[in-house]
Parts: C-alpha cells; structure tokens; sequence
C-alpha cells in the first residue's frame, strides 16, 4: 500500500499566510466600506439640519426690513459673537391688525408677507358692523400707499387680507413696542434664538441647532437681500471630524 502523507511545515505556513492576506484584505474593505458611510451619514445629517436651521431662520428674516421712516430694522454685529461669529438682530412688524407675529411668550406666528409696519387699531376679533360688515384697511391693488378705510361683506374677507389688507383701521400707531430677535452662537457651539423687548431684554432664549461652529451674515450693497453662510462640525464614529457649510441668500420684503 501507498504511504500517505499529510502537510508539510512549510505548505501549511503559505496556506495560512494566504488565508490571513485574504482575511485582511476584507476587513480593510469592510473598515473602509463602514468609514465611508459614516462620513456620508454624518455628512447628510449636518446638511439636513443646516437646512432646517438656514429655512427657520429666513423664514423670520424675510419678513423684517425698514421701517415706515426708512430706518433699517436689520443690524448685523460683525464678529462680535462667540468664536468672531456675526450676531444678527432684526426686529418683526408689532402693530399687524390680525397678524401679531411676536405674542407675549415671544413665539412667532402668524407671520405672512407682505407685512406693514406701524398699524393700531387693530381688533382682536372679527366682528360685523350694524350693516353686517367687516371693517378693514384696503390697500389698492398698484397703490398700496394710498390706503383707504372699507367695509367689506364677510365672504370677501379672505381675499383682502390674502393681498396684504388687514382688519381695522389704516391709522398708524408708533413701533417703539416692537420686539426683536436675535440669532447667535454660544460658547457651546449652540445657535440661540433670542427674543428681546423693545429696551433689548431678553424675553425667551431657545437652541436652533446643535453643534453650530460659524454664523455670518452680510448686507448686500442695497440692503435688500442679507447672504446667511453657517457651518456645522460633527464627529463619525471613527471619531472623524466632518464640516459643512451651507448659504443662503434672503430677500427683505419690507422696505418701508
């Protein structure tokens, strides 16, 4: 009979060489594989909540402007916040018949462009006349400036105050109750939102977003249009580090 014969020393040397060349070249592939989708996570997961931040922020921004003199009601404090970050106040329209932004707990509602600056007057309710009208601020369609007392039928309502009317009278009040908000970065790498009174104390403080490490923000030449650039670090679980910046250019809509 044959004598067999088993592995020799060194035929089972190559063997597990190859094996552990193989067993090492799918662990890199399965560490690279694991990096890269945790740099794309970490990556969309800033993107996403940068845009919510920018989106939240412009939302507000857009409807502030000048005020019924011209005076700009937009300040921008360069690199006066944390970490040489811009600090952004701007103050909303207060005295909107039916459409208060700012309420006492200083949450913003009823936003709606376009808004007017310095209206009084304003009812609470929605309340007919003897004549079982509503009275409202008319602003003539290619004359807003022309603004004129109605009184309109209740089922015609809604498509005044839909471009730009609002209820009561057209009578200007003075804006020194207007309140501000302000935008800004801590020493946490938190953006604030800061809601401040018309002698600037502060109402209500709430975290935007969370580990926020830029804010700026820069007047176009006319003043009509504010560019917001903010930038977000985080970590991947391989303790990556990972930045994102995001800009967005906002329009003011009123200018007086």
């Amino acid at each position: 009979m044959r004598q067999t014969q088993g592995f020799t020393i060194v035929e089972l040397m190559v063997t597990t060489l190859i094996f552990s060349v193989i067993l090492v070249g799918m662990y890199s592939a399965l560490l690279a594989g694991q990096s890269a989708w945790s740099t794309t996570d970490t990556q969309i997961r800033l993107q996403e909540a940068l845009r919510q931040t920018l989106q939240r922020v412009a939302m507000e921004l857009e409807e502030s402007g000048a005020d019924g003199n011209g005076v700009m009601q937009v300040t921008i404090g360069d690199n006066t916040g944390t970490n040489a970050t811009d600090v952004l106040t701007f103050s909303v329209p207060m005295c909107v018949c039916s459409n208060i932004p700012i309420d006492n707990n200083g949450d913003v509602a009823n936003w709606g462009a376009p808004l007017s600056w310095g209206k009084t007057n304003c009812p609470s309710d929605i309340t007919l006349d003897a004549g079982g009208k509503i009275s409202i601020c008319h602003l003539p369609p290619g004359n807003p400036n022309n603004a004129q007392d109605l009184e309109v039928a209740p089922a015609a309502l809604d498509a005044h105050l839909s471009h730009g009317d609002w209820l009561g009278s057209c009578t200007a009040c003075s804006i020194t109750g207007n309140k501000f908000v302000e935008y800004a970065i801590n020493t946490d790498n938190q953006l604030l939102r800061r809601v401040r009174n018309s002698v600037n104390a502060l109402v209500k403080e709430e975290t935007i977003s969370e580990n926020v490490t830029g804010f700026q923000a820069v007047f176009s030449a006319d003043q009509n249009v504010v560019t917001l650039t903010v930038t977000a670090l985080a970590n991947t679980f391989q303790n990556r580090q990972i930045t994102v910046s995001r800009v967005l250019n906002v329009r003011l809509k009123n200018k007086g």
